[in-house]
């Protein structure tokens, strides 16, 4: 490895890094452990820009399952090959809940974000882990928010990456006890550049309810399933957008003819990650039945489509769209599976946890986090 060094060494370093930026992560990080003169190179923050945007790692994308155990002892994620889906990897989640309550917010450019938070409040901690090469963050908490604080009921957490910037950000929108009379929601912004967190100043346009909200990073926009009025009963009826890179929120109408009967919606990427999609559930007499409505012209409410119907005789929880157009749901039986719609075909993952904890994104390996020296996962 020597002479490699040494022809390496002869090189302009712009070519260095231009070679060095074509090789996925796994390459990157062997080279780390055989040859100590690449450590200064690959943790310099031009190449590791440089790395983030060279999508070296396409051809190694994977799905990753946050679950829960049916014990409700344990908490894991379980990786996947992108078109097999066979197991790559199964890891413990790697920390130890201070609130009780672990909540995947989403993940991105090799990144998740988790919520450590109470079960009753939805108040709590952002956490960022890298679990590639092992590396994880604990965001602050933010003043506004404390144990002497009480009008500070819950909050929706969303988490993206703002490629202008090249920072990842998290925001927290805080609700309160009583939003007509106590004061207006506020959102908060952190990024792993910064480490701290500030107020926005904008007026958040939507209501979230205590349930926890998951979130949609598409397009550089984080979108929540919202309520244009507090203490609206019913579905939710609009999504909520919050543009990372413009840090502006946005507003988006679901479909306004969703039927009567409509007892569930949970928003997801479409199969490309360019648009939204709705799982609208229904409850048939033989199992549970779900629409897939999808925005065809991202941002355009005029068009969405209802683009399948998917019907099983038993309980079932959407979780995302795979594989150019297969399922991945979980079960009433506690188990991960991949709906095969035109064929009517189910096919077990052999992955069993809480069919309500199961949680679902791509994944793809990256060296983000690697020059965060705060906290090393063994």
């Amino acid at each position: 490895m020597a002479d490699d060094d040494d022809v390496f060494t002869k090189l302009p370093l712009d070519v260095v890094f231009q070679i060095l930026a074509k090789l996925p992560t796994k390459s990157l990080l062997q080279l780390r452990r055989v040859s100590k003169s690449f450590n200064p190179l690959i943790l310099q923050p031009h190449f590791l820009k440089l790395h983030l945007t060279a999508d070296a790692d396409a051809d190694h994308r994977l799905h990753v399952i946050y679950y829960e155990s049916t014990d409700y002892t344990k908490a894991y994620f379980s990786f996947h090959a992108e078109k097999s889906f066979s197991s790559c990897k199964i890891l413990e989640t790697p920390f130890k809940s201070v609130h009780g309550y672990l909540r995947i917010v989403g993940s991105d450019r090799g990144v998740v974000c988790l919520f450590d938070t109470n079960y009753f409040t939805f108040v709590g901690t952002v956490i960022l882990w890298n679990p590639f090469i092992g590396k994880f963050k604990i965001l602050p908490c933010p003043q506004e928010v404390n144990c002497f604080r009480s009008n500070v009921s819950h909050m929706a957490v969303g988490f993206g990456f703002d490629h202008i910037n090249f920072d990842f950000k998290v925001v927290k929108i805080l609700y309160s006890c009583d939003n007509e009379h106590e004061f207006m929601p506020k959102a908060l912004i952190c990024s792993v550049k910064s480490g701290s967190w500030r107020s926005s100043g904008l007026v958040v346009p939507c209501f979230m309810s205590k349930n926890w909200a998951s979130s949609v990073f598409v397009n550089g926009v984080v979108h929540w399933l919202a309520y244009k009025q507090p203490r609206i009963n019913g579905q939710p009826n609009c999504i909520m957008g919050f543009d990372v890179v413009e840090e502006a929120f946005k507003l988006m109408e679901v479909p306004q003819n969703l039927g009567p009967n409509s007892k569930e919606l949970r928003l997801c990427s479409w199969i490309d990650e360019k648009s939204v999609a709705l799982f609208v559930g229904y409850h048939e007499n033989m199992g549970e039945a779900w629409d897939l409505w999808l925005m065809n012209d991202y941002g355009n409410v005029e068009s969405w489509t209802r683009n399948r119907t998917i019907v099983l005789e038993q309980v079932f929880y959407p979780l995302k769209i795979v594989n150019g157009g297969d399922i991945l749901a979980a079960i009433g039986d506690e188990k991960l599976v991949s709906i095969d719609v035109e064929n009517e075909e189910v096919r077990d993952l052999e992955v069993c946890g809480l069919p309500l904890s199961f949680y679902a994104a791509s994944y793809m390996p990256s060296l983000a986090m690697i020059d965060i020296g705060e906290q090393l996962l063994e």
